[in-house]
């Protein structure tokens, strides 16, 4: 899912140790809605399998009460949180809206580097965990004066009919 909803964070006052306002504006588009409930559907299916015959129990969440479209809304709407993996909330650029610059560095100030999942400008589909990494190593690498890696030639494997294979 490459949620389309978008929240923001801004500061509450001048004062740094009052928290920041954050609206993270889950579920804010139709967009969001309808693939949640399109996967909830695909999860139904695949666990309709035969293969999972010995395994299948009943329907928890959401139950099988919930079937038509507007029904498994409703469910998402009322039961859909976080993970807590906040992101893009720090952009990178050299706009007035940017945070950081094309280094890390946060704008108008002196020694202060931002590394974390906020500077990304899209979440990934996956764990941040992995890409964060990546990104400190880069950014040390950025700090220590290391060159950039050469470009690799390696082949890159993608099925023939990757398109028409998947969902």
């Amino acid at each position: 899912m490459r949620a389309t909803s978008r929240g923001y964070v801004k500061l509450r006052s001048k004062n740094p140790r009052e928290h920041p306002i954050m609206e993270p504006n889950y579920l804010d588009t139709p967009e969001d809605i309808v693939d949640i409930r399109n996967g909830v559907k695909l999860t139904r299916e695949i666990f309709k399998q035969k293969a999972f015959d010995e395994f299948r129990g009943d329907a928890l969440s959401p139950s099988d009460s919930a079937q038509t479209d507007e029904e498994i809304d409703a469910w998402v709407r009322q039961h859909a949180g976080t993970v807590y993996h906040p992101s893009c909330t720090a952009k990178m650029g050299v706009d007035e809206n940017s945070a950081v610059d094309s280094e890390t560095r946060v704008h108008g100030m002196e020694g202060l580097r931002i590394v974390d999942a906020s500077i990304m400008p899209n979440i990934v589909s996956g764990n941040l965990n992995g890409p964060v990494i990546m990104m400190a190593e880069k950014a040390a690498d950025m700090i220590l004066g290391n060159p950039a890696l050469p470009k690799s030639n390696a082949p890159v494997y993608q099925a023939k009919d990757w398109e028409t294979k998947q969902r």
